[in-house]
């Protein structure tokens, strides 16, 4: 099938109007917003809640959905229906240090399964769409482009997610193997716009070691199985909303060699 020709869901098209919206308000307020401190050592700045804002009033008007947001909340529906999950800039820390390493993710779920996915990748200022059962895209001028996963790369992003004590360490532990493997190169954004490059074909492998939301992690790893590559927790598990990590890599076998250096990593 011609990708072109290939007719979005009315609810994807209302999303990648919602990305497309909050991508435009954030790049307009990077060198004016204003960052404030969270728990920990996470911040939020005035622009995580003004595109959250505005991709919930899209969202609202087009679809009618409840929104389930990293900055305002919102409650996911006990009766499995529709909804939305909504991350409006990942990769705060980098946002706000002038970084273009973060993304805004926004996710149809319904209940236990992610139908639907966008993700605007600062970085590219590319637009990242999926449909389960259909495929995953890049939005072009000239219509949508495939995506497809690879690991010609040999590039493996790992994130410690904030994690603490064992999961901390099993952080640092597999990020010290893949470096002595000297078998790929090694990088962190900092951000789960990680999950369209691997989609992408930009990078081969993904590990996230902490999750404390499906908002920050649930429209990518719709991207990376859309485009053929494998996604579990980092047990090998499959990747579910309750997850609290994620393992997202270009195939099966780089997946197991994952895997492996996880398990070795074990405290």
């Amino acid at each position: 099938m011609d990708d072109n020709a290939i007719a979005l869901q009315p609810a994807t098209l209302a999303a990648i109007e919602a990305v497309q919206r909050a991508l435009r308000l954030a790049r307009d307020a990077a060198s004016s917003t204003e960052v404030h401190a969270k728990a920990g050592r996470d911040v939020v700045t005035n622009a995580d809640v003004a595109a959250e804002t505005v991709i919930r009033q899209v969202l609202t008007d087009l679809t009618g959905l409840p929104v389930v947001g990293e900055e305002h909340g919102g409650q996911v529906p006990a009766d499995g229906s529709a909804y939305w999950l909504v991350d409006p800039i990942c990769g705060t820390r980098n946002y706000a240090s002038g970084a273009p390493l973060w993304s805004v993710n926004v996710a149809l779920a319904a209940g236990d399964a992610v139908t639907a996915s966008v993700v605007g990748d600062a970085s590219t200022l590319q637009v990242h769409v999926a449909e389960r059962g259909h495929g995953a895209f890049v939005l072009r001028d000239a219509g949508l482009a495939r995506l497809a996963t690879s690991q010609d790369s040999r590039t493996i992003l790992i994130e410690d997610g904030k994690a603490s004590g064992d999961r901390r360490s099993l952080a640092a532990g597999f990020a010290a193997a893949v470096i002595q493997a000297d078998r790929w190169d090694f990088r962190s954004f900092g951000s789960t716009m990680s999950l369209a490059s691997i989609a992408a074909g930009r990078a081969s492998g993904y590990v996230a070691f902490w999750l404390d939301s499906a908002v920050h992690a649930a429209a990518g790893s719709l991207l990376v199985t859309e485009a053929g590559g494998t996604v579990s927790d980092i047990t090998g598990d499959p990747w579910q909303l309750e997850s609290d990590a994620i393992l997202a890599t270009a195939n099966e076998s780089l997946h197991a060699d994952m895997l492996s250096l996880i398990a070795a990593s074990q405290v």
